[in-house]
């Protein structure tokens, strides 16, 4: 998405921003740490609920061009359970119109009813790659940034709102109908547009889009009942251009289909892992007031400020912690933005050689707590970076595990304190403007590691290997501790201090000398 480079760019050129030992250990606790760690509680044995997986990313396996190499391993590795389809590369790919070489629709004048006029083979490739991956398509219905390629503007309007409605029909049906030698893929999720609020997306008027919104709603809504359509994917976070409550009195004054609300959000000025659950909450707020009690909200983009260059080591920590914290939001789904080099080195999940990055670690760790989908009681994390989430198998029995996840993320102390913006709205000429969330102001303490206890575990007596995983500076999910203990608790401590990742696996151990620890064969997630 080269327009974040570009924001970036202005915002950061104004005067603003100027080896592992396993020992035993049997009838007591090893030697901890003393002082400065947080002390950390989890039962084993008292549910609260599932955890959900918030693994959706920006970018398909393949590209529709040779952009990079096929990323199936990489994102079955990341646990990614949803795929948008906008910026898939930098020819236009999943575009229906455009100035993108591979956009679907490649002449607005042809006959929209002619399966002639449509070109799908860039696209499939890309869309086959997610189906065939297990993942869930998230189809965005907007333009690509193609500066990338040197075009500067692909933002106006299509020509007629009719028009691009029967094309987008006839895309649908394509990937579920099998039209023009298709497929019957049962992709649930359109999303119409990409922020229009913003203008390297859109330079029409919110007139222009309400009549887009329209015809290519009822056009896709009318195919089949079970398709859910939604948008507009805002980043503004108000209404000073028409696209918020305006757009909203507008669908509901017209009975248009509205299954889901889809925003964006960066942490420019804050950085704080919890402004993606404070946002979706006032989002609730916002759709039940207008009477879209039933609307699910999606965040189909998401990321640490576009204004800075965090540290590998903080951006990971920073994803962890808000992934974690998102759990007990009103957010059906969240895409990061983006799993490949599209968005810019410093922020993809997989390298450009296939390995990850540290917040793909990162962001692996949280898609392997699936493996313990069953969420469990803690205590002695926080909303302010030092996050906290347990979960255990539905098996307590012999292969029954428990995962902790541990994230401990500071808030950098600029980052803190009231905005320097009238009303909080920061503007970019141009662009557009942004109403910012308030910032916190936060003090940390034991927040230096942890001291954990995992009780109620299964079985008198019986063994437990526990390995450690970590990502910082130093480590890229790596097992940095096992050991074994026995009986029904198991007490770790370890300094952890900001920023880093740690992941806790707790297995059953299965015989005397028989250390299957889960970094045999495939590492913490497998």
């Amino acid at each position: 998405m080269d327009v974040r480079s570009g924001m970036r760019r202005l915002l950061t050129g104004g005067a603003l921003m100027g080896a592992c030992g396993l020992t035993a250990v049997a009838g007591g606790s090893p030697a901890w740490a003393a002082g400065g760690l947080r002390s950390v509680h989890v039962d084993a044995a008292q549910t609260v609920g599932t955890i959900r997986s918030l693994q959706g990313v920006s970018g398909t396996p393949l590209p529709g061009d040779d952009s990079h190499p096929d990323f199936t391993t990489q994102h079955r590795r990341l646990s990614v359970d949803v795929a948008r389809t906008h910026d898939i590369d930098c020819k236009g790919t999943g575009d229906l119109d455009g100035a993108g070489v591979n956009r679907i629709f490649p002449d607005f004048s042809a006959d929209p009813d002619d399966p002639a006029s449509y070109d799908f083979g860039p696209t499939d490739r890309a869309i086959l790659s997610i189906v065939r991956a297990g993942e869930d398509v998230e189809f965005n219905l907007g333009r690509s940034d193609l500066r990338c390629a040197g075009i500067e503007a692909n933002d106006a309007p299509p020509p007629d709102p009719g028009t691009y409605a029967a094309v987008a029909r006839h895309v649908a049906q394509h990937y579920n109908d099998g039209w023009a030698d298709g497929y019957h893929l049962g992709i649930r999720n359109w999303e119409i547009w990409n922020e229009p609020d913003l203008r390297p997306f859109w330079s029409g008027t919110s007139e222009q889009y309400y009549a887009l919104y329209a015809a290519t709603s009822r056009a896709l809504k009318s195919l089949h009942p079970w398709m859910q359509i939604g948008g507009p994917a805002l980043t503004t976070n108000n209404d000073l251009a028409g696209y918020r409550e305006s757009l909203l009195a507008f669908i509901r004054a017209n009975h248009l289909p509205l299954d889901f609300w889809s925003i964006h959000h960066y942490t420019d000025f804050s950085n704080d892992p919890l402004n993606f659950k404070r946002l979706a909450d006032a989002t609730r707020t916002l759709l039940d007031g207008y009477g879209f009690q039933r609307t699910a909200i999606h965040l189909t983009e998401w990321n640490y400020a576009l204004t800075e260059e965090p540290s590998a080591a903080q951006r990971a920590a920073f994803a962890a912690s808000s992934l974690i914290l998102m759990q007990d939001s009103p957010l059906s789904r969240a895409v990061y933005h983006r799993a490949d080099r599209e968005g810019g080195p410093s922020w993809q999940l997989i390298n450009d050689d296939g390995t990850l990055s540290k917040t793909g670690d990162a962001f692996a760790a949280v898609g392997s707590m699936s493996r313990t989908p069953l969420r469990l009681a803690t205590g002695g994390g926080d909303d302010q970076g030092f996050s906290v989430e347990a979960g255990r198998t539905r098996d307590r029995g012999r292969d029954g595990e428990v995962r902790v996840l541990l994230s401990n993320y500071e808030i950098p102390a600029a980052d803190q304190g009231p905005l320097p913006f009238p009303d909080n709205v920061f503007t970019i000429p141009g662009i557009a403007s942004f109403t910012l969330l308030d910032r916190r102001t936060v003090t940390y303490a034991d927040n230096n590691g942890y001291d954990l206890t995992v009780d109620d575990l299964p079985g008198a007596g019986r063994g437990y290997v526990v390995s450690r995983y970590r990502v910082d500076e130093q480590h890229d999910l790596t097992l940095v501790d096992e050991s074994v203990q026995y009986g029904g608790a198991v007490r770790v401590s370890a300094t952890l201090p900001a920023p880093a990742v740690e992941l806790v696996v707790i297995k059953p151990l299965h015989g005397r000398g028989d250390h299957h620890g889960p970094h045999h064969p495939g590492g913490p997630g497998h």
